[in-house]
């Protein structure tokens, strides 16, 4: 069977090629992004296990932060066009958390009444999409329990926990211009997937790409410095 990109796409080996070539390239970009990468980690292996409640989940959330900026690099140096937006969101989604919880620990119970309110809506969603005759009767009667619950009132969101940790700019550039970019099903997201014809008609185009890894590593870096320094306040370093 070929294993090449033609016949595989993204899982073919013939993406490790590219990712030697990328970082040959890039450097200097990649180079002080791992650096930046083991100070945000080196410094979270500090901190020892006596903490506060509030700044062990804003930890936890800032853990995910660094996993999803490692998967946008891992996945942008192999050519994908799209699905580094998204890790990347998420990265700063979890910035956002993080840091709000570090400044202000009473956002802790807006997050649990937000995730109660998410679970609540998604139980009556899934009952009114038809869920009695796709679900079994015992997972039928967990969804009807949720559902029953009331819905607390609640008010967060992610630009909340942008501007509670200072982030607000970050927010409305990165996290805002990345779910245009790509995060989402946006005609802007389609950009790498057509080639136009002289003809004025389109076909489809499924290869590597990096036209946008310099701009992704720097956003990577970007989200890594602004969550170094809101930990090392956390921790009034």
């Amino acid at each position: 069977m070929t294993r090449t990109f033609k016949s595989l796409g993204f899982l073919s080996p013939d993406l490790d090629m590219l990712r030697h070539t990328e970082r040959a390239r890039l450097a200097t970009e990649f180079a002080e992004l791992e650096h930046t990468m083991l100070v945000a980690i080196k410094e979270c292996q500090q901190v020892s296990g006596d903490t506060s409640q509030n700044y062990f989940v804003g930890a936890a959330f800032w853990l995910r932060c660094i996993e999803s900026c490692q998967a946008t690099v891992l996945l942008g140096e192999r050519g994908l066009s799209t699905p580094p937006y998204a890790t990347l969101r998420t990265a700063f989604e979890c910035l956002f958390a993080a840091c709000a919880l570090w400044r202000n620990p009473a956002v802790a119970d807006k997050m649990e009444a937000w995730h109660h309110k998410e679970r609540i809506k998604q139980a009556k969603g899934m009952l009114a999409a038809g869920a009695e005759t796709r679900v079994s009767p015992e997972n039928l009667a967990v969804l009807k329990a949720v559902a029953d619950k009331a819905s607390p009132p609640c008010d967060w969101s992610h630009q909340a926990a942008a501007n509670i940790a200072g982030l607000r700019f970050e927010y409305e550039t990165a996290y805002r211009g990345l779910g245009i970019a790509g995060a989402h099903a946006t005609p802007r997201s389609l950009d790498d997937y057509h080639i136009p014809q002289p003809d004025g008609s389109l076909t489809l185009k499924f290869e590597p790409t990096t036209n946008r890894l310099e701009w992704v590593l720097g956003l990577v870096k970007t989200c890594l410095e602004c969550g170094i320094q809101r930990h090392r306040e956390a921790l009034g370093s």
